[in-house]
């Protein structure tokens, strides 16, 4: 019960008890609890458990912009994924989040699929899979 709750970058290297000298920077705010952290094309992203994103600069860990998405206030279970210059994001409504990657990033689209959805999608070729409790969707553009 004592744990903080936060996020480290840690510095991987050294010998002894690095606790300290190793550790790169601190964010001690509420993270998420299940969803992983996401670093593409230079930013960490996250959403905690209310649809709230936060981007990162993971060398020190400022803040490049937080917010809403909009559409999408949710719990995530699912982490974030991300290709083709977008991010993806799925909540437990399944709200599924398609977002402009960047420091900057906006959201392009919000679309609702009918169910539940707790696992993080995967991308391959082009499509994106999408599993939830009742069905498993694919995503992508037509050949």
């Amino acid at each position: 019960m004592s744990a903080e709750n936060g996020l480290l970058a840690i510095r991987v290297g050294g010998k002894g008890d690095m606790t300290q000298s190793n550790i790169r920077w601190r964010y001690q705010k509420p993270v998420p609890q299940v969803p992983s952290t996401l670093l593409y094309q230079d930013v960490l992203y996250m959403v905690n458990d209310g649809g709230i994103l936060t981007a990162f600069h993971p060398a020190d860990g400022t803040v490049m912009k937080q917010g809403r998405l909009e559409g999408a206030i949710d719990k995530y279970f699912a982490s974030p994924v991300a290709g083709a210059d977008k991010v993806y994001l799925v909540s437990q409504g399944c709200a599924v989040s398609v977002l402009k990657a960047g420091r900057d990033w906006q959201i392009l689209a919000v679309s609702r699929l009918d169910d539940e959805c707790y696992a993080t999608p995967a991308i391959s070729n082009g499509r994106i899979y999408i599993r939830s409790q009742r069905a498993l969707y694919c995503f992508g553009e037509q050949d």
